[in-house]
């Protein structure tokens, strides 16, 4: 009887294109896949699972939100038979077949404007790449900074991701002696009143922010790194996350407004580093110029 029953609901889902199954029936095991996702500049979200050919039935979960514009296709876009398993996400019931499965959907209600900040509490545990806009090149995930080379790609992906478009990007100057140091700032929060403290390696400002992201882009010849990072006289986690051979970006993220203290490993000296270099050369010349005179 239980095979009767199976032999006709694949006969009903085969007969049409598209069928839904209502309940919690569940056919088929998980489907062998990855999933690309693009966020547009207008925050427009396109997915696709690629599912890989399979010789048994399997079945998708799609991404949760509210989706549309749904497709299932072969890999030249001719449309296939599948079932849909009506539930909370809605599964995709893929037929066997020994090519690529292409399962392509638009996906709203994702994504939530947070003072500023788009963010995506994100789960499927599934492999995932993600491809941004051109105008966003910077990206938190769990808060931790990456700055895009391409995509991202998210394995067994669980996250909280976050970015802003456009990102307002800034400089401050530091001034010491008779010279000017931009730092690049890279933050929704305002900042303001950079000064340098070179007798104790410090680079201090106040901010007024609401747990606002704050990456700065330090020469390395002003203030060297390692980094600690004090907000209101409290150290607090910071991530140097880019490095080259002069400048380091530096990531941190004060809950709300107040002071930050950055201490570096070393600081520009009083004097230009090659005044020392030049004296030691004087003072050669001089004692060689000395014991000629004295040979004399």
């Amino acid at each position: 009887m239980r095979k009767l029953i199976l032999l006709i609901i694949i006969l009903m889902v085969i007969s049409y294109p598209s069928t839904q199954v209502f309940g919690q029936i569940l056919i088929g095991k998980p489907a062998k896949q990855t999933v690309d996702i693009s966020i547009s500049e207008q925050n427009n979200v396109h997915v696709i699972h690629i599912v890989k050919p399979s010789s048994s039935i399997q079945q998708v979960n799609v991404i949760k939100g509210t989706l549309s514009n749904l497709s299932v296709t072969d890999e030249n876009g001719n449309e296939i038979q599948y079932a849909k398993v009506e539930k909370e996400p809605l599964g995709i019931t893929i037929f066997p077949k020994d090519k690529d499965i292409f399962i392509k959907y638009d996906l709203a209600d994702v994504l939530v404007l947070e003072n500023g900040r788009w963010t995506w509490n994100f789960r499927y545990l599934v492999e995932t790449d993600f491809y941004f806009a051109d105008n966003v090149d910077l990206i938190y995930v769990n808060s931790n900074p990456v700055f895009l080379d391409g995509g991202i790609k998210c394995h067994g992906c669980q996250m909280l991701l976050e970015y802003v478009i456009d990102e307002p990007v800034t400089l401050k100057n530091i001034k010491w002696e008779d010279q000017e140091f931009p730092i690049t700032v890279r933050t929704l929060a305002e900042l303001d009143s950079f000064t340098l403290d070179q007798s104790t390696k410090r680079i201090f400002f106040n901010i007024t922010a609401d747990n606002d992201p704050i990456t700065l882009i330090i020469p390395l010849v002003l203030l060297g790194n390692p980094y600690e990072v004090y907000f209101n006289e409290e150290k607090i986690l910071k991530h140097e996350f880019l490095t080259n051979e002069t400048h380091v970006w530096l990531n941190f993220r004060p809950e709300t407004s107040g002071k930050i203290d950055i201490i570096g490993s070393t600081v520009i000296p009083e004097f230009p580093f090659f005044m020392p270099l030049a004296l030691g050369i004087a003072l050669i010349l001089g004692i060689q110029l000395k014991n000629k005179l004295n040979l004399r």
